[in-house]
């Protein structure tokens, strides 16, 4: 049995842990281990195929406002996770393979809902140039496309996932009157790096937050007067969406 269970493993690329879930399924239900070893091959032959066909059809170029899967899981991956440079990066926060986050890339640059945007940014002694893909928030349509992404989950998290750590580099500049923007990290001055996310000149900016900051610090916005009636709107829809994914 354990030579059964090294080889499905191999086979199919699983954990350890999902291999003792199909174990206590099988036992739970009296079927042969055989059996949900083959249900396991068939959802991932089943997976691979549909993103073949996906790659497919983007490649293609048909012209649709229905986003691939592919599609829209690399936007909500680009939107969630702020300073995506490659697109491997991008193919691991979307948890697809690099040829289908490269094709997805194409066909969202050419339908407008996402772009490169090159900064710079300190490094050592000096400045290097980087660049990250994001979305384009201000191109017509884009709200249309992100109604289709914003439900994705993306993989190793459950929506929403609340970001802790350091602000972002490209966010730097919107503190402009700050000491030292790298010293700035959530969730110890979440309010404050909320007001100038939502608050300031950058859709951007303020579509990741309505992502990644926690629940309570969108409602802290909400009862700000500083925030206007469309920032208003994303991050009630931001919250609203939250509920439909709470465990």
């Amino acid at each position: 049995m354990a030579a059964q269970f090294r080889s499905a493993q191999l086979s199919l690329r699983i954990s350890v842990a999902e291999l003792d879930r199909i174990r206590e399924a099988a036992d739970l239900s009296g079927e042969t281990i055989a059996r949900f070893v083959r249900a396991a091959v068939s959802d991932r032959c089943s997976a691979v195929e549909e993103e073949r066909l996906e790659l497919a059809e983007v490649s293609s170029g048909a012209a649709s406002d229905r986003l691939a899967r592919v599609e829209r899981l690399v936007l909500a991956a680009v939107t969630a996770h702020a300073g995506l440079g490659s697109v491997a990066a991008v193919a691991n926060a979307a948890g697809v393979s690099w040829s289908a986050a490269r094709g997805a890339l194409d066909a969202l640059v050419e339908r407008g809902a996402i772009g490169q945007r090159a900064w710079k940014q300190s490094w050592r002694n000096g400045v290097r140039e980087r660049r990250t893909w994001e979305p384009v928030v201000s191109s017509p349509g884009f709200e249309r496309l992100w109604a289709q992404a914003r439900h994705v989950s993306l993989p190793s998290t459950l929506p929403p996932s609340v970001y802790v750590g350091p602000l972002p580099p490209q966010f730097w500049s919107l503190f402009w009157n700050h000491p030292d923007p790298s010293s700035l990290a959530l969730p110890t001055d979440a309010d404050y790096i909320a007001n100038r996310l939502f608050n300031g000149p950058s859709a951007h900016a303020a579509l990741w937050a309505s992502v990644r900051l926690p629940a309570d610090v969108l409602r802290s916005c909400l009862r700000l007067r500083s925030t206007q009636s469309g920032t208003r709107s994303l991050i009630e829809n931001a919250l609203a969406h939250r509920l439909t994914v709470s465990p």
